[in-house]
């Protein structure tokens, strides 16, 4: 079962204080528990490692196979998931360092040769990083038809994240 939150509002006053009406508005935060959910993602009380399941079964419906993840999992180490909406969700794995030193110099090539304005550099390298890290769905930035258009933008970054750009927590010594 899925935990999510929604936002009740509980009590609205209209109050006059000096000709200013202000309305106060008390929000409450209330628990929703999803019943009968498809997803294996949601259901965070029946957790299981993906090495603990059967190779043949879905990690969500029409989704990788257990077992294809742990291929994945051979390959590149860490596998994460994003899910875009509650039924859609992206497998991918994060960038090394020979990825991202050739994707920039292909796109440094690129805006140099005119080829590209700054703008689309951006797009390109957005669409770039996540045709070379999604896993699932494939992601083919010449044929991306039926992807949502933040879908590579949204990845990309998590990508670049979970890659080591952006650091988990930074202090003074």
């Amino acid at each position: 079962m899925s935990t999510d939150k929604k936002v009740v509002v509980s009590n609205v006053e209209n109050i006059l204080e000096d000709d200013l009406e202000i309305t106060k508005i008390n929000l409450e935060v209330e628990d929703i528990v999803e019943e009968n959910s498809d997803s294996t993602l949601d259901n965070e009380e029946d957790f299981q490692s993906i090495d603990d399941l059967p190779d043949d079964q879905e990690i969500w419906t029409d989704g990788p196979s257990a077992g294809q993840v742990k291929e994945w999992k051979k390959i590149y180490g860490d596998v994460y998931v994003t899910s875009i909406t509650y039924d859609k969700h992206v497998a991918w794995r994060c960038l090394n360092r020979a990825e991202y030193k050739q994707i920039v110099k292909k796109m440094e090539q690129l805006v140099q040769g005119g080829q590209l304005t700054t703008a689309e550099a951006n797009l390109w390298n957005e669409e770039t990083i996540a045709e070379t890290c999604m896993l699932f769905p494939v992601f083919d930035k010449n044929k991306a038809v039926g992807f949502m258009a933040g879908v590579p933008s949204l990845i990309a970054q998590e990508v670049l994240e979970a890659s080591g750009f952006v650091a988990l927590e930074v202090r003074q010594l």
